[in-house]
């Protein structure tokens, strides 16, 4: 892997899209950072830019990140994985989320991946808590069989598995990035080899014609210098 191929960064609140973000970033064999130390001159450079966040009430966290910037960004291999509770199937959902979040044009530089977060109530804020327990009385009614974990907000749905569809799209993506970069170095060397080639011979051709023309010069000579001799030895008779 090239320097600066590919890098993840994440926005996490309660720690599930972080494990998600390591665990990509494992996979693909690069750096992942917090949000929060993406400077734009840090990240500006990468071929390739994953961004994760947590879904708080429709938005989606350290997102600003990408969309704040996306000028700066647009002509990168853009992705984004969010973390929540709504189902990863839940499609008019997160073309919901999707729609709000993003501009048509973002939307169509960037691939979406979807994945089921975690929550525990232990860890929430005062005010988190309070949003979540609506939420989850909500998913509860829509997944009766898991709706004990909904409602004791103790519910870890996170698991590595989930990240294979965006590991998968990302090293495609990365892998024709390096045939074309491969190519257009053979495409470089091919052309060098050419033009030395053609340096070559022309060095040749001139060197032939330089030695044609010492050739030809030496002949003049011997041909003036015989002229010379010629016309001094018929002075001499005539003397």
């Amino acid at each position: 892997m090239k320097d600066k191929e590919v890098l993840v960064i994440y926005k996490s609140k309660y720690g599930a899209t972080e494990r998600y973000a390591k665990w990509i970033a494992e996979e693909l064999g690069c750096e992942a950072i917090p949000a929060k130390e993406a400077k734009l001159k840090r990240i500006r450079d990468y071929d390739m830019l994953i961004f994760g966040g947590g879904l708080y009430a429709g938005t989606i966290g350290g997102i600003s990140k990408l969309t704040g910037r996306f000028e700066d960004l647009k002509k990168k291999h853009l992705m984004v994985f969010t973390c929540g509770l709504t189902e990863p199937g839940d499609n008019g959902y997160y073309t919901y989320l999707i729609t709000r979040n993003f501009t048509e044009v973002m939307r169509k530089r960037i691939h979406f991946f979807f994945f089921p977060g975690a929550i525990d109530k232990d860890k929430l804020s005062w005010l988190d808590k309070k949003l979540m327990t609506a939420v989850m009385k909500s998913q509860a009614k829509k997944d009766p069989e898991h709706a004990e974990d909904y409602l004791a907000m103790k519910h870890d749905l996170v698991d590595r598995k989930y990240i294979g569809s965006l590991v998968e799209k990302a090293q495609g993506i990365l892998q024709e990035d390096r045939d074309k970069r491969a190519y257009q170095q053979q495409l470089r060397q091919e052309a060098l080899q050419r033009a030395q080639e053609e340096e070559e011979a022309a060095q040749k051709a001139f060197e032939e014609k330089k030695a044609r023309f010492a050739a030809m010069d030496q002949a003049e000579f011997e041909a003036r210098k015989a002229r010379i001799l010629a016309k001094e030895a018929e002075k001499e008779k005539k003397e």
